[in-house]
């Protein structure tokens, strides 16, 4: 996978009144160093990307979605991964650089990949009218991937800024990227081109 494939999206205008931003398991079993799933070093990278977005979203009136992995002690997913992110442990909480986001944001708990399975996502961004979603986070080719699929088969436009998301090779970055552009026909952009601002 070659970055040059992707579709080529210079700058992207976002309508706050129909536009989420959704922080897709930003938290500290996965974000710091000694969490159970440490991503390392690119995902470390991305906290300075996703904090200045967040806060942009929330100024401009966005509704803001924190996901988080928040799993029983015996969740069947240990099979393949060793026990993170379980519920009632630090592990688990959002990380504290983006908890200037949490007295308002939305939080939905997850037990699987996507944001959506079992969870009540589709039915708070229909209430809140939202046709585009912005998602940030980790991993790109994991929790990121599967929330974009699932979100554009229930018709929401994707759009992923590629500085703000993160995987644990540079293969696994690019293949999602790719897949999410050229299957679920989402806009990969850096955050920087991203301006929020009401259609007229």
């Amino acid at each position: 996978m070659d970055e040059k494939d992707r579709t080529l999206v210079m700058s992207i205008i976002l309508d706050p009144t129909s536009t989420a931003l959704i922080v897709v398991d930003m938290q500290k079993d996965f974000c710091y160093e000694g969490g159970v799933l440490y991503g390392g070093p690119a995902v470390k990278q991305i906290i300075s990307e996703i904090k200045p977005l967040v806060s942009d979203a929330l100024e401009c009136g966005l509704p803001v979605v924190f996901t988080q992995d928040y799993h029983s002690p015996e969740d069947p997913e240990f099979m393949v991964w060793p026990p993170h992110c379980i519920q009632d442990t630090g592990g688990a909480d959002i990380i504290d650089e983006l908890g200037l986001g949490e007295s308002i944001a939305y939080f939905v708990r997850k037990r699987r990949y996507s944001a959506f399975f079992s969870t009540d996502l589709d039915l708070y961004l229909r209430q809140k009218d939202v046709k585009t979603i912005v998602i940030v986070g980790v991993l790109t080719n994991i929790c990121v991937l599967h929330t974009a699929g699932d979100g554009a088969s229930l018709g929401y436009r994707i759009v992923i800024p590629s500085d703000c998301v993160a995987a644990l090779s540079d293969y696994d970055q690019e293949y999602a990227l790719h897949h999410i552009d050229k299957v679920f026909h989402g806009a990969i952009i850096s955050a920087s081109e991203i301006e929020f601002s009401v259609f007229q």
